[in-house]
């Protein structure tokens, strides 16, 4: 049995395993770098659908406030959050749209020697961390929403009767 160099990576939030000829089992399937890549196109979509999401809000809210007496200051920051907001969905949107092209790259050898496994181990102690702050702050933010939504509901409720 030969025995192969094996690099584990973590690409977007999936984890495969590669060996010399660029190909990974994943799920007991051998795929491509390509493929993985292809398939962590998620992470960008996802991003992209809530950056569009919160940028509409911005939107609308900066449309009702610039209606109000005095509200121009604060409907022109709102459209500038808005349009930041729009191009950070536009570039996750566009990174996704690049990774999927990768489906059907094939696999070409990976030098074993030419790998700072020491770095790309770093590397992806670094990435885990930030991922985690991350969906950590997504979740506190999604708490926060929630109480907001539920005052929302709870005036509306109360604005029937």
């Amino acid at each position: 049995m030969r025995t192969r160099s094996r690099l584990v990576l973590l690409l977007g939030i999936g984890m495969v395993s590669f060996d010399a000829g660029a190909k990974s089992k994943m799920d007991g399937e051998e795929t491509t770098c390509g493929q993985e890549i292809a398939a962590d196109a998620e992470v960008p979509e996802k991003l992209a659908r809530l950056m569009r999401h919160v940028a509409t809000n911005m939107e609308t809210h900066a449309s009702w406030v610039g209606a109000s007496a005095g509200g121009k200051k604060e409907q022109d920051a709102l459209m500038a959050v808005a349009r930041a907001y729009g191009a950070i969905a536009d570039a996750a949107a566009g990174a996704a749209r690049a990774m999927r092209s990768m489906k059907d790259i094939p696999a070409v050898a990976h030098d074993p020697a030419r790998l700072d496994r020491a770095g790309q181990a770093r590397w992806m102690r670094a990435k885990i961390e930030m991922q985690l702050e991350f969906a950590q702050l997504l979740l506190r933010h999604a708490e926060i929403s929630k109480k907001v939504l539920a005052t929302m509901e709870a005036a509306t409720v109360q604005s029937e009767h």
